[in-house]
């Protein structure tokens, strides 16, 4: 498995949301989300899983 470092940009209100439940867990807001790029990935794969060859989902 490979690691890739991402910047991601959150808005204000999601960066708070984030902090508030880094901080309920005790863990890094990069933690949790590098936690929901990894779920979004997995989802994407998912749905590419279950279209057909004519429905292939692009990743741009």
């Amino acid at each position: 498995m490979h690691k890739v470092k991402v910047l991601a940009e959150l808005t204000d209100e999601h960066y708070r949301a984030y902090e508030h439940e880094a901080k309920r867990r005790g863990v890094k807001i990069e933690e949790l989300v590098q936690q929901t790029v990894n779920c979004l990935l997995r989802e994407l794969e998912q749905e590419e899983e279950d279209a057909g060859p004519d429905e292939f989902i692009s990743v741009s």
